[in-house]
């Protein structure tokens, strides 16, 4: 017992570290694989939105200026005529504006309130005069010569020069703006000018940090940089993770409630069952299982209780002594191996599936007693069989397809007990266990020959039985040993109860094994 208890706690104690072991691993290979391009996705969706405001923003202003540009292709204007109306732009939107200038064809900037300069040397006054059907350019960060503020220049061409040569609108736009909406990013012109000033260049190592970069569509050749470590893509992930484990702990806390109780109710009912058929295997016919614990476990002591005292007392009797003896032959190993599969299932951790064994067990034994008669109607057999198949399915997995087939007027039909159960054991053990192929069928088919004779056939579809043996089993001669093919027993009983008028017959071909049984037919009820 104490050796049951300790395989039961160390299969829970590794079990519970695999579990967080694998939460663990689950979740750092999901980040790696999903959440971090998930999240640089997002974070590279907020640069792209943060680029789109900074494009909006520059749009407005080259939308403002377009209309003053569009001035004198409507009217005529004199320079000071035009210079009343971008002062009145600069009045009206003096946040985002420090100066609009008039600059001339030869490349002259005038202003009404500041000496004049020249701008030929000037990139973006090139660029517009190289490209006479672009409308505007955008210089690199420069200084304000009015206020000393950082700016860039957006020289815009005048949609009809006016007549003292005036040729373009030079606005002066102060960056402080662009680094409100840029905030925690870096923007670049195309030469590589920070026009912010948190970072010198946009180094980054690519082990532990990213660069993210979206180009501005409304200014050529920039672009806007945001450098995040990957460790931020990370952080919310390393929190569910924690998250996880800390549930995990919780759920195995309340599965050591659960196996704790498992150990009171189920494995030490269990040990005490297996101890007291050990002592009735040794001939100790006092001793009777403890009927306690859970109803279906306690259900399964008494009916053991029951089936030993069906046994005891039908021992006493000469010709059905020897049914039950060969009967009894049947059963013990069926039992212990059904056992140790319950054992096992609630070892693993399983108990509803032990708890569906255990049904099935008191459903075979209940079947298997019969009330200690020898005829049983042929609707219990089959639901013996099923109990059995059920049980064995899950010992065996390829075990799981079967179906039968047998007309409704013949499950009333009276037949001696446990006719087919053996069948269909030798049909498991000889011909679906060995082929091992994972997908095994069986099929049980029941008739009535001339009114007089119930046919029962057990097919499978499993490995083959050799000529020799095949010979042997149709003669009758065929003993095989302890286990055999379950069929020494089952002869000698029909023998005995039928009086030597039913018959076996077997057939085998490479796709096909059956066992046929004929009975007699037995008149009346069960």
């Amino acid at each position: 017992m104490h050796s049951l208890k300790k395989q039961t706690v160390g299969l829970f104690l590794i079990t519970s570290l695999s579990l967080i072991g694998l939460i663990y691993l689950t979740m750092k290979l999901e980040m790696s694989r999903n959440i971090l391009p998930l999240n640089t996705s997002v974070t590279q969706r907020v640069v792209d939105n943060r680029t789109d405001q900074i494009n909006s923003w520059f749009g407005e202003r080259l939308a403002e200026l377009r209309l003053l540009a569009d001035l004198p292709a409507r009217q005529s204007y004199s320079r000071d005529a035009l210079f009343q109306e971008t002062n009145a732009v600069e009045n009206f939107d003096h946040h985002n504006y420090v100066s609009i200038r008039l600059v001339s064809k030869d490349g002259i900037s005038h202003s009404p309130d500041y000496p004049d300069f020249s701008v030929r040397n000037r990139q973006y006054y090139q660029e517009l005069v190289a490209h006479p059907k672009r409308h505007y350019a955008v210089s690199n960060l420069l200084t304000s010569r009015e206020d000393h503020r950082s700016i860039v220049i957006i020289l815009y061409r005048l949609a009809r020069p006016l007549t003292d040569d005036t040729t373009y609108l030079a606005a002066a736009v102060p960056l402080t703006k662009v680094e409100a909406l840029a905030k925690n990013l870096t923007i670049y012109d195309g030469k590589g000018v920070i026009l912010s000033a948190d970072n010198d260049s946009p180094q980054v190592n690519p082990k532990t940090e990213l660069l993210l970069t979206a180009s501005l569509s409304l200014l050529p050749q920039w672009k806007v940089n945001y450098i995040v470590p990957k460790k931020r893509l990370g952080e919310n992930t390393q929190q569910l993770l924690r998250l996880l484990i800390v549930i995990a702990l919780v759920v195995i806390g309340l599965l050591g409630l659960l196996l704790i109780l498992l150990l009171r109710q189920i494995i030490q009912p269990m040990v005490s069952l297996t101890t007291t058929m050990t002592q009735v295997q040794n001939g100790n016919r006092q001793v009777r299982a403890v009927e306690a614990g859970p109803t279906e476990i306690k259900s399964l002591a008494t009916t053991f209780n029951q089936m030993l005292a069906e046994v005891y007392l039908n021992e006493t009797k000469s010709r059905d002594a020897a049914i039950q003896v060969l009967q009894a032959q049947i059963q013990p190993h069926f039992l212990y191996n059904t056992l140790d599969t319950i054992q096992w299932q609630i070892l693993g951790g399983d108990p509803d599936a032990a708890v569906t064994m255990l049904e099935n067990l008191s459903l075979f034994f209940r079947k298997g007693l019969n009330h200690g008669q020898d005829t049983i109607t042929l609707a219990d057999e089959l639901t013996h069989v099923k109990s059995y198949l059920n049980i064995q399915a899950v010992r065996h997995p390829q075990l799981a397809r079967w179906d039968y087939n047998v007309p409704a007027d013949l499950l009333n039909q009276p037949l001696l007990h446990f006719s087919l159960q053996p069948l269909v054991e030798n049909a498991i053990n000889h011909g679906l266990r060995p082929a091992n192929h994972g997908h095994g069928q069986l099929f049980i088919q029941g008739q009535v020959l001339n009114h007089t004779t119930l046919r029962l056939t057990v097919s499978n579809d499993g490995v083959p039985i050799s000529e020799t043996t095949l010979a042997a089993l149709n003669a009758g001669t065929y003993q095989g040993g302890q286990n055999g093919y379950g069929i020494y027993n089952l002869r000698q009983r029909l023998h005995l109860f039928y009086d030597g008028r039913a018959t076996l017959h077997f057939t085998s071909t490479e796709t096909l094994t059956t066992i046929q049984l004929d009975l007699p037919i037995i008149k009346g009820d069960v």
